[in-house]
């Protein structure tokens, strides 16, 4: 498994933006088709054309899906190996929801540290407030609002095959926040009564961040994953909203 130390989430970094972002909003959901199917997230995390692309490839609903890639070779992104899409803000006091269908393609296990989405704050510790994690053969869901990580394991990874993910949030500094997530429609995390934000609040991004690379030793040169059927928005009854439809 690996090394989950602060050192190596801090190579995660994203450079904090003084700017307002969109807040989640009320509801929004895409399955990437058209000629802009980007046009509502913000798209200026990786480096390359392949980075981030519409894809025929492998989907669920509709004809595309969105195809992300990253290569050792990358050259860094805000200080990582990365390629992302972001969408929304959330602050204390929000409620949110999340639904959408992640494929790994040909997934290796490799200990060198990934996740492939997260809840970046909205300041410069660098250490997602939420993200999934996919290295170590294994999904671990981790959080941190203060100094300490928490993690979860979610099970073996899946590849070649999607999987279902549905997540709602109570966004809270203090004892008062609440995380669940299903994963294929079973319920894997119901935690309650905990702090799930820091007080400036934090964004979503979509994809991948491969903060090992150059730290940790590493089996694989290259990472490919599609996201599809995407829903987010605010309140605290989602649910149905959210729940893919396949």
């Amino acid at each position: 498994m690996i090394k989950r130390s602060v050192l190596v989430l801090i190579l995660s970094i994203t450079f904090f933006s003084c700017g307002e972002r969109e807040r989640t909003p009320e509801f929004f959901e895409t399955s990437f088709e058209g000629d802009k199917p980007f046009s509502e997230w913000e798209n200026d995390q990786h480096c390359c054309e392949y980075s981030v692309t519409q894809s025929n490839e492998v989907f669920i609903d509709g004809d595309h899906s969105v195809r992300f890639e990253i290569r050792k070779t990358d050259p860094s992104t805000s200080r990582a190996i990365r390629a992302e899409l972001v969408k929304g803000e959330n602050h204390p006091g929000d409620e949110s929801w999340y639904g959408f269908n992640l494929f790994l393609q040909d997934w290796v296990d490799d200990n060198a540290g990934e996740h492939v989405f997260q809840w970046h704050p909205r300041n410069s510790s660098a250490i997602a407030n939420a993200a999934l994690w996919t290295s170590g053969g294994r999904f671990v869901f981790q959080t941190n609002t203060g100094e300490k990580n928490h993690y979860i394991d979610l099970g073996p990874i899946i590849s070649d095959q999607w999987t279902q993910w549905i997540l709602y949030f109570k966004w809270e500094k203090e004892n008062k926040g609440i995380i669940r997530l299903w994963k294929n429609g079973e319920l894997m995390i119901d935690r309650n009564n905990i702090p799930t934000i820091t007080r400036d609040g934090n964004y979503f991004k979509l994809g991948i961040n491969k903060f090992g690379w150059g730290v940790e030793k590493s089996s694989t040169n290259r990472r490919v994953l599609f996201f599809d059927e995407f829903r987010m928005g605010d309140g605290s009854s989602g649910f149905e909203k959210v729940k893919p439809k396949n």
